[in-house]
């Protein structure tokens, strides 16, 4: 995890999807909320209930999005 920029405690992770940038969009997951949170000021955020992003992550660990990157 090194390589984005990150701050974790035992409550959270909030993670930047670049190294170097202020402005990349982040995501944001806390203990105390059912709800993951991936944006930014300039793209706007959305928001997936802990479960489906679950499912997007095990489709993602599958290979389903692969040959598209």
């Amino acid at each position: 995890m090194s390589e984005l920029k990150s701050d974790i405690t035992s409550e959270y992770i909030n993670m930047t999807f670049c190294a170097n940038c202020k402005n990349c969009p982040a995501i944001n997951i806390t203990k105390d909320s059912d709800i993951v949170v991936i944006g930014g000021d300039d793209e706007g955020y959305t928001k997936f209930t802990k479960e489906q992003f679950l499912l997007f992550i095990k489709q993602i660990k599958k290979g389903t999005f692969d040959e598209y990157i």
